[in-house]
Order: C-alpha cells, then sequence, then structure tokens
C-alpha cells in the first residue's frame, strides 16, 4: 500500500514543472522487513522508515503554495526603435508572463541608460497585470537625443521571476518652435475690415521640418469660439494673413498665430494675443473731406452705406473731384471745387438718397443748403452756386456724378 502512495505521488510531481520539483526529489523509503521471530512468539515492533524522513505529501503542498513564474516578453517599443521626442510619454508594453499560480500577478519595469543597468533613470513597480495577454505602463518623460535599455520581469504568489530580455529605443532629439511674435495690428490699432495679420518668423531648433502659420480671429480674448481661421506657408522673414472677408466693425476682436510643423506634429505656443478694431474704410467724400480738414458730418450723420455712387473725373465731361480753384466766368469768381457742401450731397447720393432727398435730409438735419435738382429728361443735373453736379446719362440711380462749372 505505501509503495502504491508513493508512485502516486511521483507521477502527480511528474506532472508539474518546477513547483513541486522539490517533492519529487525525497528518497525512495526502505522495503518493508518481515518479522524472524515464530509465528507463536512475536518480536519487537520495527519502522517502515526512519523518524527524520521528509513527508513527500508535505514538499508537494509546499512546493505548490509557491508556484513559478516565467519571464514577460517585451513587444514595445520594439528593440532598437526611435521614438520621436514629440511622441513622449513613452509607453512600454510586454506579453504577460505565465504563472503555475494565478492570480494577484504584478510587474516590475525598469529603464537604464546602460545595459547592465547600473544607471537606472525610471522604475515602476507593482504595476497590475493587464487584459487581454498584455501588460503596459507609460513612463515619465526622458531627456531626448539618448539610448535606453530597458526590461521587466512578474511577481505572483509570493514568487518573484527573472528580468526578461533587454529592449533598446532612442529618443529623438528635441524640436523646439518658439511662439511668432505679432508685428501688426498690434493692440489698440483701428484698422479696415480686411487687415493684414503679420508676425515675424519664429525662430527654432532641432531636426525642424516645414513650417505653416495657423491665424486665427475672435470676438473673445479666451478664442473660445473663432470667428476665422486661415493657414499660410512660411514667408520670408515675416508671414502674414489677409482675412477672405469683411470682419464685423461692431465689436473689438482679437488675433494670434501659431507656428506648425505638421510631419513632426510640433507646434509653437501661440503668439500673444492682440486686440483691435475693424472700420469700414472711409467714403469717397470723407477721404476728400479729410484732406480739406473739415469733418463731413460733425453733427447728425445720415443712415445708410456707401457704396451707390462714384466721383467722374473724366476731364471731357467734368472738372473733376481732385481739390482745385475753378473760375465761374459770370461772376468772376475764383473758387475752391469741391467745397464741403458738394462733397456732402455726393455722399447721400453714395448712401442710396435720390436727389430731391439729399437735399430734404440736409435741410432737415442742420445742414442748409440751396441746392435744386433738375430732373431728366431735360437735364438730371443738381444745381449749386456755381456748379451743376450731373449725373451720367441723366440717370441718378447708382450714377457717376460729375462737377461741371455753370456758364450761366
Amino acid at each position: 500500500m505505501l509503495f502504491k502512495t508513493l508512485r502516486a505521488a511521483r507521477s502527480s510531481c511528474a506532472l508539474i514543472a518546477l513547483a513541486a520539483a522539490a517533492a519529487c526529489s525525497g528518497p525512495a523509503p526502505a522495503s518493508p522487513t518481515a518479522s524472524l521471530g515464530s509465528s507463536s512468539q512475536p518480536g519487537p515492533s520495527s519502522s517502515s522508515g526512519s523518524s527524520g524522513a521528509a513527508d513527500p505529501g508535505a514538499a508537494l503542498v509546499g512546493a505548490l503554495s509557491t508556484g513559478s513564474v516565467t519571464t514577460p516578453r517585451p513587444l514595445l517599443p520594439a528593440n532598437n526603435t526611435t521614438v520621436p521626442n514629440q511622441n513622449q510619454p513613452v509607453k512600454l508594453v510586454v506579453s504577460n508572463a505565465l504563472v503555475t499560480k494565478p492570480g494577484g500577478t504584478v510587474y516590475t519595469f525598469e529603464v537604464a541608460t546602460d545595459a547592465a543597468f547600473t544607471a537606472k533613470v525610471q522604475t515602476k513597480d507593482a504595476v497590475p497585470e493587464g487584459t487581454g495577454g498584455q501588460t503596459s505602463v507609460t513612463l515619465d518623460a526622458l531627456a531626448a537625443a539618448r539610448d535606453y535599455y530597458w526590461h521587466a520581469r512578474a511577481t505572483s504568489a509570493g514568487t518573484t521571476g527573472v528580468f526578461g530580455a533587454t529592449f533598446k529605443f532612442t529618443v529623438g532629439p528635441a524640436i523646439l518652435i518658439n511662439a511668432p511674435s505679432p508685428i501688426a495690428p498690434l493692440t489698440g490699432a483701428q484698422t479696415s475690415q480686411r487687415p493684414a495679420l503679420r508676425v515675424v518668423n519664429v525662430t527654432r531648433s532641432g531636426p525642424v521640418g516645414a513650417i505653416t502659420y495657423k491665424f486665427e480671429i475672435s470676438t473673445v480674448a479666451s478664442f473660445a469660439s473663432i470667428l476665422i481661421t486661415g493657414v499660410n506657408s512660411e514667408g520670408v522673414n515675416e508671414t502674414g494673413f489677409i482675412p477672405p472677408s469683411d470682419l464685423p466693425t461692431t465689436a473689438t476682436l482679437f488675433w494670434r498665430a501659431t507656428a506648425m510643423d505638421a510631419a513632426n506634429g510640433v507646434s509653437s505656443a501661440p503668439s500673444a494675443v492682440q486686440s483691435f478694431t475693424a472700420n469700414k474704410p472711409p467714403s469717397q467724400a470723407a477721404l476728400i473731406a479729410a484732406q480739406l480738414g473739415v469733418p463731413l458730418w460733425p453733427g447728425a450723420v445720415p443712415p445708410g452705406d456707401t457704396g451707390h455712387a462714384t466721383m467722374g473725373n473724366d476731364a471731357a465731361l467734368g472738372a473733376g473731384w481732385a481739390i482745385q480753384t475753378l473760375y465761374y466766368a459770370p461772376g468772376n469768381v475764383h473758387f475752391q471745387s469741391p467745397d464741403i457742401e458738394m462733397l456732402r450731397l455726393f455722399d447721400l447720393f453714395d448712401r442710396g438718397f435720390d436727389p430731391d432727398g439729399a437735399v430734404a435730409w440736409m435741410n432737415s438735419n442742420g445742414y442748409p443748403t440751396q441746392a435744386l435738382w433738375y430732373p431728366p429728361p431735360e437735364k438730371g443735373v443738381l444745381g449749386l452756386k456755381y456748379v451743376y453736379i450731373a449725373a451720367r446719362g441723366k440717370n441718378p440711380v447708382n450714377a457717376t456724378w460729375d462737377i461741371v462749372v455753370r456758364i450761366e
């Protein structure tokens, strides 16, 4: 019976790898000794084995309580891989270790700058085993432009395995792109509705690729909402962007620019935010009034947008709208043309007023005038003291207006 028990124990040990080796290595017990005395005179009792012999069952239980652990196999980064610095943090991935007593397996990852691991830079302990047959850990940022070596080991059920194969990876050189410096418009500027946004080209270091610039315009300084975005390739010394559509004139606007190396996935910090206000361009009449040093509308301002009339400057048809001195022969008078009254009437035409409506609005809003409209088909001109303002083709709608000196 004892021999059957021992054979069964040895068979069980054979089915279990290193975990039961100690149980299988004990000496075989001695064969039972038959009695030498007569059957009627029993002799003294004898032990089937010495009292100090190991118990094979206890050895088996002890071996099974700890289990064995294989080495995890490194997967990523693959051996001799280069990791771009901008792709940090690096994630280490291993294939899970095999254990004979599963449950509670954790991993230790070591990273060093030498293959002998005498100069460790990071150690990640007690990393829980992952699902799907793999375990990973994310490293802290590593210094750029250096070689690194890594390996991992597993611990399970009180048994710590040995470190697996060592893999090497290299963190590439750092790519640095500084923020662009704004040139114009700077904070507080008044601009047209399509200003040129300009920045000084960025300084950079490392293996930088082609640089493009992203320009953003917003109605809020936080850029929580973007009004217009545009991207331009880097220019010579500076790079600019002009909005493709008119900007609103009702609020303060904000803009910034960011330099981007798309090939390497690296971007600069945005430029310092600048604020500005977009204004409608001065009307034709306002530009000339500014040259005269006279405000076009010092009081009430007429409604409507300009763009409905054109100043005629064909010498064959009139005197033109350039500031000049003209001569009125019937009165032997030299006078300046255009004067502010002419400019105000033209500005009203430019805002879509008809001639009678323009005269009426001026007289009703503190800008008295004696102008008189002579309608087509006979004339199509607005009479003033020394000149007519004549609609070409005698059509005052969206017309070109010429200054013609009166001869009567």
